[in-house]
């Protein structure tokens, strides 16, 4: 397994960073858009650490009103962690990396709830379908959706559109029980 402080990914400061790197480059001033509930001063101190750590990098500098704009991308021969390396970890491990995905969600949601929202007006929701498939249209379904939102994908934030996140999880039922 690629050598890496796993602790130094789960924070969810820097998951969040990681996660919008891994959609392309953006510059400090583009993730405080992103992520609006994070201080500009807490923003900065992760990506010093995910820099150092050598996760990220700066892919430019340029100055802008005597002050130094840095672009950030993601390290590409950093020690992030494999298809493979995903594969061998322990189902203890994964639960650790999948307990801080929740609270990373769990924060958005309640960042967003607690401002009183109009529901009735904003794209807020939740639910749960059950799906029953064969190996084959389990792919065909994951192809279609990463087909579908390919498009989306490389959107930044503007004027013209909102920020909405996207959740997706598989989770099989257990092995060897009753499916009834």
């Amino acid at each position: 397994m690629t050598d890496i402080d796993t602790d130094l990914i789960l924070h969810p400061v820097r998951m969040r960073i990681i996660q919008h790197l891994s959609k392309g480059a953006a510059t400090a001033h583009e993730l405080k858009e992103w992520m609006t509930d994070v201080p500009q001063a807490t923003l900065y101190r992760h990506l010093n650490r995910l820099t150092k750590s050598k996760i990220i990098h700066i892919i430019d500098e340029r100055k802008i009103r005597g002050a130094v704009e840095k672009t950030y991308a993601i390290q590409e021969d950093s020690p992030y962690m494999t298809v493979e390396d995903v594969q061998q970890l322990s189902g203890e491990e994964h639960l650790k990396w999948f307990m801080t995905f929740l609270s990373t969600v769990t924060g958005q949601a309640r960042n967003y709830l607690q401002d009183t929202p109009d529901l009735t007006r904003e794209s807020f929701g939740y639910n749960q379908l059950d799906l029953y498939l064969t190996p084959e249209e389990l792919k065909e379904l994951t192809d279609g959706m990463n087909e579908l939102l390919s498009k989306f994908k490389p959107n930044r934030p503007s004027q013209e559109n909102d920020k909405i996140s996207l959740i997706q999880m598989l989770i099989p039922d257990p092995k060897g029980r009753d499916n009834q």
